[in-house]
């Protein structure tokens, strides 16, 4: 028992790679083909880096979800490798991680597909899928620090 733990962080990063190439083919679409289709094309230097001013609003929540899939969840690989290295692996870190890939991957649909709906006071929705997903990994972190 032990390897278990890399499942769910093989799937954070199969979906970081997805999330990326949707990215890039998005970009590339709105550089190449709508200029070839005599829309309002864009140059290539605008798409190398954040903010797309000219862009679609997928291709800015795609590219701001990539950004949030290269941030926080290090914590999550991290704390993955921690628990592995010292061989603390056990069901419920198991399941934790399992959780976080999950919400995760709903917060990555929703921020890229269906990012417009925001609660009084300027929260948006996706939040509230989100603070879960980040108590997980401090869970994690706290069960892992008390256990050693």
């Amino acid at each position: 028992m032990g390897t278990e733990i890399f499942l769910p962080m093989f799937y954070m990063v199969l979906l970081t790679t997805v999330v990326f190439l949707l990215a890039t083919s998005l970009r590339l679409k709105e550089i190449y083909l709508n200029k070839i289709m005599n829309k309002q094309g864009v140059d290539g230097e605008e798409f190398r880096h954040p903010p797309f001013e000219t862009g679609s609003i997928t291709l800015k929540n795609t590219q701001r979800n990539l950004s949030n899939l290269l941030e926080f969840p290090i914590l999550f690989y991290v704390i993955c490798i921690s628990i592995y290295v010292t061989n603390k692996v056990d069901d419920y870190f198991i399941t934790l991680a399992y959780w976080f890939f999950y919400l995760r991957l709903i917060h990555s649909i929703y921020h890229i597909f269906f990012n417009n709906l925001i609660i009084k006071g300027g929260y948006p929705v996706r939040s509230f899928i989100w603070v879960p997903a980040t108590a997980i990994v401090v869970w994690m972190w706290i069960r892992f620090i008390t256990i050693l």
